[in-house]
């Protein structure tokens, strides 16, 4: 499969007249549901989609494109929708980048993998000069189509997580405290943790969900002025009201769905959507040898040669 097998000139807009990122998906989601990409009576679901799940992993191009990308049940197969501006298009996010190619992709959960690979098939074509000054040149529909680019990006087939994990992996000890962890999480902006005993073995994870489930309460009787709560017993015998000090090994997630490095992109695509979990340890006999999230493998596939 090539990049332009996805690239229909039915879904080619130009020129796209948009002020913004999200009004120019919004313009482009139309051109779907207008040629019928959309399931029948799907377009709601798109655009329900559009308003308040804006991708926030969307692909930004440098100063060329933007990539604006969702997964939901509102198309049948993958389908991309390219516009190309006459004027730059203001990114939400930040007023001071913008760009003149924006490229929806959306594609039904079950087409993950493809998906991905698409993602990241157009980023590295949009990151050649070249490209980008054929694209920005072109004035009609079958010309966007024809961007020789777009027939030599060839979609890979059979990707592992091998080939996309971050093999250093970021970890905790069961004994460190909960303060320990949280502030090593913060400074390394990561949503999670795996904890590993002295042999690498994977004993459990810290999440965002455990810091909240243990810090929040406390946080909030702290901050309510002349409220006093008396410790518990739990508390007493470890010799400790303050939940920063508890050992991650009480606090952590025992079950952890983990992947190895043998299994396919398309395996972890399926784990992702159908057990709602976008980021795993990978062990290689129950030692945690890496690392993988979902915007993980959007980095991988981008960077991909």
């Amino acid at each position: 499969m090539k990049l332009k097998d996805v690239v229909d000139p039915r879904h080619v807009i130009v020129p796209l007249v948009a002020r913004t990122v999200k009004e120019a998906t919004e313009r482009l989601a139309e051109r779907l549901i207008a040629t019928g990409a959309v399931g029948e009576g799907e377009a709601n679901r798109l655009n329900a989609v559009i308003r308040n799940a804006w991708p926030e992993d969307m692909v930004s191009v440098g100063e060329h494109a933007f990539l604006p990308h969702f997964r939901t049940e509102a198309v049948r197969k993958l389908v991309t929708a390219v516009g190309i501006s006459t004027t730059p298009i203001r990114w939400e996010k930040d007023p001071h980048r913008a760009a003149r190619i924006v490229i929806l992709i959306v594609a039904p959960p079950r087409e993950t993998p493809t998906y991905l690979q698409v993602v990241g098939g157009f980023a590295r074509i949009l990151s050649d000069p070249e490209t980008v000054l054929a694209l920005l040149a072109a004035k009609t529909p079958e010309q966007v189509a024809q961007i020789g680019a777009l027939d030599a990006v060839e979609l890979p087939s059979h990707l592992t997580v091998r080939d996309l994990m971050t093999p250093d992996v970021l970890a905790a000890r069961p004994e460190q405290s909960l303060g320990d962890v949280a502030r090593l999480m913060i400074e390394k902006d990561v949503r999670a943790i795996p904890v590993v005993d002295e042999g690498g073995a994977l004993v459990g994870m810290v999440t965002h969900r455990e810091l909240l489930r243990y810090l929040i309460p406390d946080y909030l009787q702290r901050t309510k002025s002349g409220e006093f709560r008396a410790p518990s017993k739990a508390q007493i015998q470890r010799g400790t009201a303050d939940p920063r000090e508890l050992p991650v090994k009480d606090v952590m997630a025992r079950a952890v769905l983990c992947v190895s490095e043998d299994q396919t992109l398309s395996d972890v695509a399926n784990l992702m959507n159908n057990k709602d979990v976008d980021r795993f340890p990978v062990v290689r006999e129950g030692v945690v040898v890496g690392f993988l999230t979902r915007a993980d493998l959007i980095r991988r596939l981008v960077a991909a040669p």
